[in-house]
């Protein structure tokens, strides 16, 4: 059994691969006023101050400032760029049950920045974060699902993925599911309702949906570019488990 899926049997009798339970709160306690004070520095721009508030609140445990901290070594901002103290941070935050954490594995997993890429971890990481509830996560296995190439091509699957993300908002798969839907692969093709999720996704910032809106003739006002993939978030504490054929069954 692989590494990560072992860790995660024994913090939450979780698996990727097999039916699963939801596992419970992250530990560590919830976000302090420190860890929101970090996380809102860096999404305004002040790296320097996030890390300061966020390291001090890791040093203490809190898997929210883990992970984040860990985005700031992965990053180079704030520090010097250290992608295997980026890696140690996130399992720290994963192994506590939080979503973002489990998620930032899988990135790592999937894309070998520092550690060897491995996609059935990345797989892993992924299910188990949106278990939890993380939308990036599904938005991260939708795109896998999608393209096909790394996992076998499941498009009914990344849509579904794609769905369960745009209920909590997440904008990056508005842009996933309109593309899927007006372009493919797969099929029923949709245009419309293609065209409605990029627009709604310009309409949030969304640098690329607002560059492919712009293509299709739309020429209403536009907020300033937003990329909200690269900001800082805390793990949702309320949000439903996410489901995919290729995680099995997720159930709370």
């Amino acid at each position: 059994m692989v590494k990560a899926l072992a860790i995660a049997l024994m913090l939450c009798s979780c698996g990727a691969f097999a039916p699963l339970a939801r596992c419970g709160e992250p530990e560590g306690g919830p976000p302090t006023a420190a860890v929101r004070a970090g996380i809102d520095a860096y999404n305004r721009g002040d790296a320097a101050l996030a890390f300061r508030l966020l390291t001090a609140e890791a040093d203490r445990g809190q898997s929210d400032a883990e992970v984040n901290l860990g985005y700031l070594y992965a990053r180079g901002q704030g520090v010097a760029a250290n992608q295997l103290e980026a890696f140690r941070l996130y399992g720290l935050s994963a192994k506590q049950g939080n979503g973002e954490g489990m998620n930032a594995l899988g990135y790592k997993y999937e894309f070998g920045t520092g550690i060897a890429p491995d996609i059935r971890k990345a797989v892993n990481w992924y299910c188990l974060a949106a278990l939890q509830g993380s939308a990036r996560a599904m938005n991260n296995l939708a795109i896998l699902l999608s393209d096909g190439k790394l996992v076998p091509r499941n498009v009914a699957d990344a849509r579904g993925l794609w769905r369960q993300a745009i209920a909590m908002g997440h904008v990056n798969a508005m842009v996933g599911l309109g593309l899927s839907l007006m372009n493919g692969p797969g099929a029923p093709l949709d245009p419309e309702e293609g065209r409605h999720w990029l627009l709604l996704a310009a309409r949030r910032g969304q640098p690329y949906a607002q560059q492919l809106v712009r293509q299709m003739g739309v020429g209403e006002p536009l907020p300033a570019p937003l990329d909200e993939a690269t900001l800082m978030q805390l793990q949702p504490r309320d949000a439903p488990p996410g489901h995919a054929e290729i995680c099995g069954s997720l159930v709370s």
